[in-house]
């Protein structure tokens, strides 16, 4: 296979964001917070009952009962807030009674569940938001000012991957699509490096990438797509700039065996979503997967 494209990569132009997700939130009177782990995982098309809780709390500690939770889908909630990458609006997920995450009341404990949500049909990363408002609600006067928490939603596709461990740094490529690929690496700090080489929608050379975070089996990169470069002796680093390309999600079912599922950004990107099979192409020496 040629991997072709262009490989001047900036390793300093990379960012390591960190994720926007607020997984509580205060003020004067009161602190809404999640109860459990806030990054959740779904697969396409599945059901989740319910989703997740939130508790809300007065100054002092004491549970708030009675007070009006409204849960949503935080549509075009970058996860990377630098890069500002959100998924197309027809791949987030939905409740599957809308009316019923509208208005849910929090119990004794001060806890409100989320109800049953349904995931979206392909690959993605997103938001579900938690709020208590007090324009919206009237009684929920005696919480303040209005209050929200997002919970981060992965939106996955293989049913039992393998954990991402630093052997599966190498070339990755699908052999029925030879001539373009990506380029992995796994980096200290739990993160991972990934660049793809390709063409365009219009069949002109493309290469994004960046780095992101590795949660045991998954890897979510946002991505960025460089331009206003030029061959040397004209490169003017003032000229180069990043945009906002998408994100991409990875995981192995094997040590040779994987699959990419990219987003492009938002709903007006070119390059659409989807998935690609991945191929081992390279064994980087020293490296072993068990």
């Amino acid at each position: 296979m040629r991997i072709e494209g262009c490989f001047a990569v900036s390793i300093g132009a990379l960012v390591a964001s960190v994720s926007a997700f607020a997984q509580s939130a205060s003020n004067p009177y009161a602190t809404l917070s999640i109860v459990e782990d806030a990054s959740l995982r779904i697969a396409p098309d599945a059901t989740l009952d319910p989703l997740f809780h939130v508790r809300i709390v007065d100054v002092h500690g004491a549970p708030m009962r009675g007070i009006v939770v409204q849960f949503f889908p935080d549509i075009c909630f970058p996860f990377e807030g630098q890069l500002n990458t959100c998924a197309p609006d027809q791949l987030y997920g939905h409740f599957a009674d809308p009316g019923d995450a509208s208005r849910v009341v929090t119990d004794t404990d001060g806890v409100a569940a989320a109800p049953a949500f349904v995931g979206g049909p392909a690959a993605a990363v997103y938001s579900v938001a938690g709020c208590v408002f007090t324009s919206i609600f009237p009684e929920n006067g005696a919480v303040g000012d209005s209050l929200c928490v997002d919970a981060k939603v992965d939106q996955v596709a293989l049913d039992a991957p393998v954990p991402i461990t630093s052997a599966f740094t190498g070339a990755w490529y699908d052999p029925s699509q030879s001539g373009h690929g990506l380029f992995l690496e796994v980096l200290s700090d739990n993160r991972l490096l990934a660049y793809w080489f390709t063409f365009d929608p219009d069949g002109q050379q493309a290469w994004f990438g960046g780095d992101g975070t590795i949660d045991n089996d998954l890897g979510i990169i946002a991505v960025a797509m460089g331009a206003g470069g030029a061959w040397i002796p004209n490169f003017d680093p003032a000229d180069y700039y990043l945009s906002p390309w998408g994100t991409l999600m990875f995981q192995f079912s094997d040590c040779d065996h994987g699959r990419v599922d990219f987003t492009g950004n938002a709903s007006n990107s070119t390059f659409g979503y989807g998935h690609m099979d991945l191929t081992r192409l390279t064994h980087p020496a020293g490296l072993v997967c068990d």
